[in-house]
């Protein structure tokens, strides 16, 4: 999968006006390290207005909760469609959603101008998870930008 996979999911975010960033794998692609993608991570406005409107985006476009609990309740959420496509919605994170937001990038998706992640809060949280794979993508981002800050 790549995050043009997902074009569709953003269109609909974006028609709806929800607020989210994306964070994981999709926001490694994005900030240029070709990996596998797998799901879609994303963290969305912590108030139960924009998580609703979030949930209710995401159900008419197909997309299932792993389990029916309200997302206040959780602090992240799986959702799955019918071609298996997976979204994961966190409703806590590690960093707090206003912070993300504040520093978020606009990344081109297909047509659609999509919310990530900066590179400095992706780094923080791939460390903080310290997961095997989360580490090595801390590693080819922070070589990514050696070899950038060496051609110029």
């Amino acid at each position: 999968m790549t995050p043009n996979d997902f074009a569709d999911v953003f269109e609909a975010l974006d028609r709806n006006s929800v607020q989210y960033v994306v964070v994981g794998s999709v926001a490694v692609v994005l900030h240029g390290h070709i990996r596998p993608v797998f799901d879609l991570d994303m963290v969305i406005a912590a108030t139960p207005e924009e998580q609703n409107r979030a949930l209710q985006t995401l159900m008419h476009a197909g997309f299932v909760p792993s389990i029916p609990v309200p997302l206040h309740l959780l602090t992240v959420l799986r959702m799955f469609d019918q071609s298996s496509r997976e979204i994961d919605v966190f409703a806590r994170y590690h960093i707090p959603f206003n912070e993300l937001w504040v520093s978020s990038e606009q990344r081109r998706v297909g047509d659609q101008l999509v919310r990530v992640v900066s590179l400095e809060h992706l780094l923080k949280a791939k460390r903080t998870t310290g997961r095997e794979h989360d580490l090595m993508d801390v590693d080819a981002l922070l070589a990514q930008q050696d070899e950038k800050a060496a051609r110029n």
